[in-house]
């Protein structure tokens, strides 16, 4: 069994993808699974992150490789609920600069209308 529930949904044309639990080198390949397909058919994603209790460097890069997948086709990921520690990380390590931030999904929802 995984330390990671993935779920999806669409709202209004945007693709929504909940994780809950850990994303790390166990969990990751299954993320990848899970997303590459969202980011083919979606050209809005919002990634909530509310319920995610901590992420690897596998982890980051995965949702690295997201926004490079999505950022071809000129799509946006927003990065919803991301606790400090996460948004921490992300950061320092520079990946803020190319995600679109929210403390929720509602108000990711908003910023994307």
């Amino acid at each position: 069994m995984y330390a990671l529930e993935i779920s999806t949904s669409e709202h209004a044309g945007i693709g929504i993808v909940s994780l809950v639990g850990e994303i790390d080198a166990n969990t990751a390949p299954v993320l990848e699974l899970e997303l590459l397909p969202i980011a083919r058919r979606y050209n809005r994603i919002i990634l909530d992150l509310s319920a995610v209790k901590s992420v690897s460097s596998v982890g980051l890069r995965k949702i690295l490789m997201l926004y490079r997948v999505i950022k071809v086709h000129d799509g946006q990921i927003l990065i919803a609920g991301m606790k400090d520690d996460l948004r921490s990380i992300m950061w320092a390590a520079g990946f803020l600069n190319y995600f679109i931030v929210a403390e929720s999904l509602q108000m990711g929802l908003a910023a994307f209308e």
